[in-house]
């Protein structure tokens, strides 16, 4: 049948180059596919959002309860706290920046992988 998308082994191809091939050939699959990525794109940051909107309330409490407890003591122990938090800030933007890096190396793969996948099909015309 036209239009359907056939995942079977017997065909020659793996299911993954069916798959390449009927979303080269469907642009409104493509479309779909990308508004689905978007999608979960979004509901991860919204979720990663609140996330930090929780830790800020914990950190607004906890500050607030060293407050109470020694007030004279306050100054000094948020100073070492702000401290603490720099470095961990620096420690965890050198992790990302790796993993931003292993990213793109990981989406220049995926590019190499699907142009070499799209020569092999032409090929095989």
């Amino acid at each position: 049948m036209p239009g359907r998308l056939n995942i079977s082994m017997s065909s020659g191809g793996s299911g993954v180059d069916n798959f390449f091939h009927y979303l080269s050939t469907h642009p409104a699959a493509v479309i779909i596919v990308a508004v689905i990525i978007l999608f979960m794109v979004y509901f991860v940051i919204k979720k990663l959002l609140k996330v930090a909107l929780i830790f800020g309330l914990i950190l607004i409490a906890v500050s607030g309860y060293f407050y109470y407890k020694a007030p004279e003591e306050f100054p000094d122990n948020m100073k070492s706290t702000i401290g603490d938090l720099k470095d961990q800030k620096e420690k965890l933007t050198d992790k990302g920046k790796d993993v931003l890096h292993v990213g793109k190396d990981v989406i220049d793969k995926g590019k190499k992988l699907a142009e070499s996948v799209e020569k092999a099909m032409k090929d095989k015309k």
